[in-house]
C-alpha cells in the first residue's frame, strides 16, 4: 500500500512553523496527541502503530530536525492522527475525549532514575535550545537574501507572458471536469531544512513536471496561479510552501485524483531527479535585458552563494543538536518503562482499529 511522506513542518527564521492544524481542524477525526520528553517513545510507537497498519493508506509526517524519526501518523480510513504534541510544536485538545486525547508517555518515565542526572540533562537540554537559536539566525540570514533574489529577478519577470503560458497549459495538461463545485487546496509540508540540508519528499508515482527556476520567481508565480486554475476545475489540490521566503511561495504542487505533480527546482533547494515526464525552464519568461544588467546580475549571484552558505551553517546547527539530542535521549531511555510502553502500544492500535 502507498504511503505519502511529509514533513509536519520546518524550522524558519521566527521558529517551527506546520501546516498540520487543516488536519487538526477535521472534526471527524480522532486524536491522540503525545506528550513526553526525548527518548520517552514517541516516535517509536508510531512507527509500531504505522507497521500495525501497514496495508492501509497512511499520511507520514517525519520530524524536520531529524527525518529518520516521525512527528506524526494519519491513517484516513481510520480517521485516525497520531501526533506528537510536545516542543517545538505543542497541541493541547480543543475538545479533550470528543475529538482529543492526550497520550502521556512521560508517565512511563521513573523520576527518581532521572533526577539521579539532573544537572547534565539540564546543561544538554539548553545546549540543545541554542543549537535550534543558531539555526534560526541562520535561516533569518538566508531570508534576507531570498527576500534580495526574489526582489532582483521579480523586477525582470515577464507576467503578462508568464499568464499567456500558465493559462495554456493547465487548460492542456488537467482535463475539464463535470463539476460545478470548486476543490479544495490543502497545505501538506513536502520540504523543510533538515540535518541533511533542505529536503523535498517526491513522489513515488505519477506524472511529474519539473520546473527548472534557479532565480524562484517565475516559477512560484505560475505553481500560484496554477493552485487557484487547477482547483477551480474542480480537483483538489496539495501545495507545500517554502517558509524561507516572507511570502511563503508554493515550492511544490499536486493533484492527487490525476497524481499529476509539479516541483520546482530553485537556488534553495538545488532539486535534481533522476526521472521525470517533463522539464520546463522558467528562464523565458524573465527579460534577459534587466536579468543581465550587470548590478542584477552580482546581486542575484551573490544572494545564491550567500543562500548556500546559510543554509548548510543551519544543517550544521541541525546535526550538532542532534548529537545533544541523542545524549539526552540516553538518560531517558534508561529510565523508560518498555514494558509499559509495549502495552501502551498494544492499546493504542487495538482501539484505532475499533474506529475504522
Amino acid at each position: 500500500m502507498s504511503h505519502e511522506h511529509y514533513y509536519l513542518g520546518s524550522s524558519s527564521p521566527s521558529g517551527f512553523l506546520t501546516p498540520i492544524s487543516e488536519l487538526l481542524g477535521d472534526k471527524s477525526n480522532t486524536v491522540y496527541i503525545f506528550k513526553g520528553t526525548a527518548g520517552s517513545g514517541k516516535s517509536t510507537l508510531m512507527k509500531k502503530i504505522s507497521e500495525a497498519f501497514s496495508e492501509k493508506p497512511q499520511e507520514i509526517y517525519h520530524c524536520s530536525a531529524d527525518p529518520y524519526s516521525l512527528d506524526a501518523v494519519y491513517l484516513p480510513e481510520s480517521k485516525a492522527l497520531i501526533i506528537d504534541g510536545t516542543a517545538p510544536h505543542c497541541i493541547d485538545p480543543v475538545y479533550p475525549k470528543a475529538v482529543e486525547c492526550i497520550v502521556d508517555l512521560g508517565a512511563y518515565i521513573e523520576t527518581q532514575k532521572l533526577r539521579s542526572a539532573k544537572d547534565e540533562v539540564i546543561s544538554l537540554t539548553d545546549e540543545y535550545g541554542e543549537c535550534h537559536k543558531r539555526c534560526r539566525l541562520c535561516l533569518g540570514a538566508a531570508a534576507s537574501v531570498i527576500e534580495d533574489i526574489e526582489g532582483s529577478a521579480g523586477s525582470a519577470l515577464n507576467k503578462s507572458k508568464l499568464s499567456s503560458f500558465t493559462e495554456k497549459f493547465i487548460k492542456r495538461v488537467i482535463p475539464k471536469k463535470e463539476s460545478d463545485t470548486a476543490g479544495h487546496i490543502y497545505r501538506k509540508q513536502r520540504a523543510a531544512i533538515t540535518m541533511n540540508g533542505y529536503s523535498v519528499f517526491t513522489p513515488e508515482s505519477g506524472k511529474i513536471f519539473l520546473l527548472s527556476d534557479d532565480n524562484i520567481v517565475a516559477a512560484a508565480a505560475f505553481l500560484s496561479a496554477a493552485a487557484e486554475k487547477i482547483s477551480g476545475k474542480g480537483y483538489d489540490v496539495h501545495i507545500s510552501e517554502c517558509y524561507l521566503s516572507q511570502r511563503r511561495f508554493i515550492e511544490y504542487l499536486s493533484v492527487p485524483e490525476l497524481n499529476i505533480h509539479f516541483i520546482a527546482s530553485t537556488c534553495i533547494n538545488n532539486l535534481s531527479l533522476e526521472a521525470y515526464d517533463k522539464q520546463i525552464n522558467f528562464r523565458r519568461f524573465y527579460s534577459s535585458e534587466i536579468i543581465g544588467e550587470a548590478s542584477v546580475k552580482q546581486r542575484i549571484k551573490f544572494g545564491k552563494k550567500a543562500c548556500a552558505e546559510f543554509l548548510k551553517e543551519s544543517a550544521a546547527a541541525l546535526i550538532d543538536a542532534k548529537t545533544i539530542h541523542d545524549k539526552i535521549e540516553e538518560h531517558y531511555i534508561s529510565a523508560a518503562d518498555f514494558d509499559g510502553l509495549n502495552r501502551l502500544a498494544y492499546k493504542l492500535i487495538s482501539e484505532i482499529k475499533s474506529l475504522g
